[in-house]
């Protein structure tokens, strides 16, 4: 049938079919992008990781920072920075106090509440003089 001889009712239902299309192809693409995104931040040869249980405090160092919005709704918004988000951080392990700097790498929000963040050490930044 051609589309001028269909009538509203079967454009609703057809526009309908092709918004549920495209947001069922929308989380398709971005469940694979999220996939991709674990598999490609991995690198192949992981520095060992050692199980610890410390209560680190840490803290934020940078004030204002420039970020490109890429999308929002009601509900939330996504943004990509094209910097670090440093931070200092200090733990006790075995009675020794341990102090660094790191880079933020990746958050995950765990299933019953909270965050998990990777974090990469670098350099630290030599204090400022006043």
């Amino acid at each position: 049938m051609k589309e001028l001889e269909k009538t509203k009712e079967q454009l609703i239902e057809e526009t309908e079919a092709l918004r549920r299309r495209i947001a069922e192809l929308e989380s398709k693409i971005a469940a694979s992008e999220s996939k991709a995104a674990r598999t490609d931040s991995i690198p192949k040869e992981r520095a060992p990781r050692t199980e610890i249980n410390a209560s680190i405090e840490f803290i934020a160092d940078f004030d204002i920072v420039e970020a490109k919005g890429i999308n929002f709704s009601d509900s939330g918004i996504c943004f990509e920075l094209n910097e670090d988000l440093p931070f200092e951080m200090q733990f006790s392990l075995e009675g020794k106090i341990h102090r660094y700097r790191a880079c933020l790498v990746w958050v995950k929000r765990m299933c019953k509440g909270g965050y998990r963040f990777g974090m990469q050490f670098v350099p630290p930044e030599a204090y400022p003089r006043f």
